[in-house]
C-alpha cells in the first residue's frame, strides 16, 4: 500500500482525530469490518499498542504489512471492497477529477471528517459544492483549451 493510502487509512481509523488510534477507535473500525471481538485485542497488540495503549502513525505504517498479512478480511465478512466514503464519492463524479493531489487529499480529509460526524445535511452540501467545483474546473479547462486553439491559428 502506498504512503498516501496508508495515511488515509490511518486517518480513517483515528475516529476521534487525536492523531493516534486508541483502543476504542480500533474497536469501532474492527467491528465495522466484522472482526470478531476475540481478535480485536490481539490485532491491536500486533501494532505494538501494548507499549503505551495507542497506535501512532509510525507504528501503524511500519507494522501494517505484517498485521494485514495475518488478517484475512474476507474471512470476517468484509469482502473485497475497502473503498473509503471519499473514494466512493469520487467514483460517482462522472467528469474527470482534475484537482491537484494536495487539494484532493485536503478535500478527502474534510469529507472523512464530515462523514464521521454523521451530519448528512452537511455531507450533502459538501458533495454538491465539490460537484460544482469539478464542473467549474472542467469548464475552465475547456475554455483554456479553446483559447489555446484560437491562439495557435
Amino acid at each position: 500500500m502506498n504512503r498516501p493510502n496508508l495515511r488515509r487509512l490511518f486517518s480513517a481509523c483515528d475516529v476521534n482525530k487525536s492523531g493516534r488510534i486508541e483502543y476504542e477507535d480500533f474497536t469501532l473500525v474492527c467491528r465495522e469490518l466484522s472482526v470478531p471481538d476475540a481478535e480485536i485485542q490481539t490485532l491491536f497488540q500486533k501494532f505494538g499498542a501494548y507499549e503505551d495503549g495507542y497506535i501512532d502513525y509510525s507504528r501503524f505504517s511500519s507494522r501494517f504489512l505484517e498485521v494485514s498479512e495475518t488478517l484475512d478480511l474476507a474471512s470476517f465478512g468484509a469482502g473485497a471492497t475497502t473503498q473509503t466514503p471519499w473514494e466512493e464519492f469520487v467514483d460517482t463524479i462522472d467528469e474527470e477529477f482534475i484537482f491537484s493531489e494536495s487539494l484532493r487529499e485536503q478535500l478527502g480529509d474534510l469529507y472523512q471528517a464530515i462523514h464521521s460526524s454523521a451530519n448528512t445535511a452537511l455531507l450533502k452540501a459538501y458533495e454538491e459544492i465539490v460537484h460544482s467545483l469539478v464542473s467549474l474546473s472542467l469548464e475552465n479547462k475547456l475554455e483554456c483549451e479553446q483559447l489555446e486553439t484560437s491562439l495557435k491559428r
